[in-house]
């Protein structure tokens, strides 16, 4: 097990004995879960994470491991499952991280998420999912229930990357590779939109970055930080470690206080 997936475990094992702790369906693919973790009953502040993976890689187990730094601040964290390729196409993908949106925002009241204050988080191929929640390629209702984006490492201009060996299994046409990037779409709100790249992840990661916030400098407001000394994969050691950069970067969005 990875360590990623251990402070998961960890995180649903106290979840589950000392605080509040949900697992439900939003959607009839058996990867379709949203797991649901606060340190206490009540409507909190709520994380949304999608993990990362290439839309082929990856799980809810991945997604959970920040609720250890995030619920005692007073947030609900809320891991996200979806379907991955090559059985589910991108367009599949993208409506499935509708869908649960759609699923939080109807039962939040047990869910204990504040319906105001809902923030889509993502990495890599996560991150893409998150953005696409506050653009048209997601309902009305989607777009205005997301009050901020944290979105890590991520691929907003998927054209190149259906010309390399992650479309194998993927399989997006040029025309999908298009229209399901976020770079030509626009956030249809004014949110904070926080972007955020590792100091040492390819520079392909640092172009998606700054070309989406190119794009959506004037329709959102919107924040690129390079995250010191860390990689592709070790930036998220800055969510689930106390004091980490990205960790104070969700607090701010969720308007929580705490280290």
């Amino acid at each position: 097990m990875s360590a990623g997936r251990e402070r998961t475990a960890l995180a649903r094992s106290t979840a589950q004995t000392s605080g509040a702790y949900h697992r439900v369906a939003y959607g009839p693919s058996g990867a379709n879960h949203l797991e649901i973790f606060a340190d206490r009953a009540g409507a909190h502040p709520t994380l949304l994470m999608f993990h990362g993976g290439w839309w082929q890689e990856g799980s809810i187990d991945d997604g959970g491991r920040y609720a250890a730094t995030l619920a005692p601040l007073g947030a609900t964290h809320v891991a996200v499952g979806y379907s991955l390729a090559p059985a589910a196409t991108l367009p599949a993908i993208v409506a499935e991280a509708s869908a649960a949106v759609t699923y939080l925002i109807e039962h939040a009241a047990t869910l204990g998420c504040d319906v105001s204050r809902i923030v889509a988080a993502g990495h890599s191929a996560g991150a893409h999912l998150a953005a696409t929640l506050v653009t048209e390629l997601a309902p009305v209702h989607v777009q205005r229930a997301i009050s901020g984006l944290l979105l890590i490492g991520g691929a907003f201009d998927l054209e190149p990357i259906a010309e390399s060996y992650v479309n194998n299994l993927v399989g997006m046409s040029a025309d999908e590779a298009k229209r399901l990037s976020p770079v030509h779409h626009q956030p249809q709100r004014n949110i904070p939109v926080l972007l955020r790249v590792g100091e040492h992840e390819p520079s392909e990661f640092h172009r998606q970055s700054e070309l989406l916030r190119e794009k959506w400098a004037s329709h959102a407001t919107v924040s690129l930080a390079t995250v010191p000394g860390r990689d592709h994969f070790d930036v998220l050691e800055e969510l689930d470690t106390p004091g980490g950069s990205l960790l104070q970067d969700a607090r701010a969005l969720l308007e929580i206080s705490g280290t």
